[in-house]
């Protein structure tokens, strides 16, 4: 629960300032790419999608799954929180400022299989401990490690809206 509370505060505080650099070590590398380029459809039509006081308000285990590489865990997560896309100019043009959007989605996180510890939730390394630094492929600027892949630890490989999750 406090790996996913990590991870839900840095994906959204990286989110509202459209700079997902921010939430690298928290997601997969396809997860990235994708929210990357949701980012930048945002940037070229000179919009951010704002969060404010965003929170989890409940979550429940929705599925377990494993095989012989990875463990997967998918949480559904309920939160709420203000969210609204405004303009360049500042202006609102979806969403509201003053009213709390409550939702919920489904999280997916993954990690090797066989891999045990308690999660991480500083921003360090968990392979070699130093202050987590990543480059854009993922790895530990200091070991050289692909922290990104959840070799290491949990991160989140997927989201999914209510009405697309299929369980």
């Amino acid at each position: 629960v406090a790996r996913l509370g990590a991870i839900y505060d840095a994906l959204n505080a990286a989110w509202a300032k459209n700079e997902m650099e921010p939430a690298r070590p928290f997601v997969s590398d396809a997860l990235y790419d994708y929210l990357q380029y949701w980012i930048d459809a945002y940037k070229r039509q000179g919009l951010r999608n704002a969060l404010e006081n965003m929170r989890v308000t409940k979550t429940e285990l929705a599925k377990i799954e494993r095989d012989k590489w990875y463990d997967a865990v998918t949480i559904r997560v309920w939160g709420t929180g203000l969210d609204y896309v405004v303009d360049n100019a500042g202006g609102v043009v979806r969403g509201s400022k003053h009213l709390e959007r409550p939702y919920s989605e489904y999280w997916t996180l993954i990690r090797t299989a066989g891999k045990t510890g308690k999660p991480q939730t500083q921003p360090i390394c968990n392979n070699c401990g130093a202050p987590l630094e990543i480059n854009m492929a993922g790895e530990c600027s200091h070991c050289g490690s692909h922290v990104t892949s959840g070799e290491f630890d949990w991160v989140l490989s997927k989201i999914e809206q209510d009405d697309v999750y299929d369980g």
